[in-house]
């Protein structure tokens, strides 16, 4: 589905993971939940992407082609006019506040289950969901 015939309230996501067997897996299964999914390997890519359309919510890994790439998408997508829901997945331990002083709003351990880490990701994408269809909820309430 190209941007242009998306339906206006389709949950825009973006992706960003070095390791394609994470990017693939929750590309497909975010595609399943009917989500329109942008997924690329690096933060140089997915500041492209972001300089180039709008997301609802931005998943980033922190570790790429540096070990704080992933900050460099945070801040990005932190500054964008419709700034959206950032999700930083890691494999290390991220205290809260740190993410959260980096503009981060939720971060997800890789180690997590993986069932609760999608039944989480489906929490945060309801609430976006309903703030697309017109409703007035605040996107922070999806954490």
């Amino acid at each position: 589905m190209s941007p242009h015939s998306e339906k206006p309230t389709t949950v825009r996501v973006l992706i960003v993971e070095d390791d394609s067997a994470v990017r693939d897996t929750l590309s497909a299964i975010l595609t399943l939940e009917g989500l329109n999914v942008a997924a690329c390997a690096s933060a140089r890519e997915a500041l492209q992407h972001l300089s180039e359309r709008e997301f609802d919510l931005v998943i980033t890994d922190m570790r790429m082609e540096t070990p704080t790439a992933g900050l460099d998408v945070v801040q990005a997508a932190a500054q964008r006019p419709a700034r959206p829901f950032i999700v930083v997945l890691t494999a290390f331990p991220l205290p809260p506040r740190d993410a959260r002083a980096s503009g981060a709003d939720k971060v997800l351990l890789k180690a997590t289950d993986p069932f609760k880490m999608i039944t989480e990701l489906r929490g945060m994408i309801s609430v976006l969901a309903k703030k697309k269809g017109g409703g007035e909820v605040d996107q922070r309430q999806a954490s």
